[in-house]
């Protein structure tokens, strides 16, 4: 099958074997990055969260250097904290913290102890990859998917490069967690929500936080929306009915 001709004119099956084969070859299979015309510094552009503006961006103000001390100081009362998780995990000082916003540069680690990514995935070995792998069989799954992947945090310097491997990072999850939750199968707001995890967690442990966040006995997010928002869930339905693998979960 030629790989050069527009995916969209093609059969459902072909349209997905093609998107997938492109996040698999990375950037160099997709439309090319506008960098402008001359070399420039991109952390000239970047902020300190990774968005990379238009213009270039002022010199640090006083107000944010102070911000910053204070970032610093919490982060390491939260490393201490983490260091000693046993202790903390259920305290109401966690719980204060965690409202306070956790600072960056611990948010990765906080995530995997306060969703319990370790055990989760301890427990279940190999099946991402074959989650992963069931979901990729789904071309009305993986046609939906890449729409949203492509518009989904455009501007974080992780996500800027059409096919990028963040991009196929997240494109992987969302059709794995599609397979391995058929009831939920996908929703466009998973994109963005998969993406802000992305962000500080690898790959599998995303996978796993997802599964943790929306299903877990804890949690349950989907479930308590859908309840809260009666008109959500069959609104969901509505919109992605043809993204919504019938398979089972293996």
């Amino acid at each position: 099958m030629e790989m050069d001709g527009d995916p969209y004119n093609l059969p459902a099956q072909g349209q997905g074997n093609i998107i997938i084969t492109k996040y698999e070859q990375g950037h160099r299979a997709g439309a090319a990055v506008d960098l402008g015309h001359e070399q420039v510094d991109v952390r000239k552009y970047t902020n300190n969260l990774g968005i990379v503006h238009e213009m270039e961006l002022p010199r640090v103000s006083a107000l944010e250097v102070k911000q910053r001390r204070k970032e610093s100081k919490r982060t390491n009362k939260w490393q201490k904290m983490l260091a000693d998780w046993t202790k903390y995990r259920s305290t109401k000082k966690l719980s204060q913290r965690v409202y306070k916003v956790i600072p960056l540069a611990v948010r990765g680690r906080a995530w995997s102890l306060l969703l319990d990514i370790d055990r989760i995935k301890s427990q279940n070995p190999g099946k991402y990859k074959v989650m992963k792998e069931k979901g990729k069989r789904s071309s009305r799954i993986i046609h939906c998917i890449q729409l949203d992947v492509s518009h989904t945090l455009q501007k974080h310097m992780m996500f800027i490069q059409r096919f990028g491997v963040k991009q196929q990072e997240l494109c992987d999850i969302l059709v794995a967690y599609s397979a391995y939750n058929p009831e939920v199968g996908y929703h466009r707001d998973l994109s963005r929500i998969t993406a802000i995890l992305l962000l500080c967690l690898p790959e599998e442990d995303v996978f796993w936080a997802l599964t943790q966040l929306l299903a877990g006995e804890r949690h349950s997010l989907w479930y308590s929306t859908a309840q809260i928002l009666p008109g959500s869930r069959s609104s969901y339905r509505t919109r992605s009915r043809c993204c919504t693998s019938p398979s089972q979960r293996s």
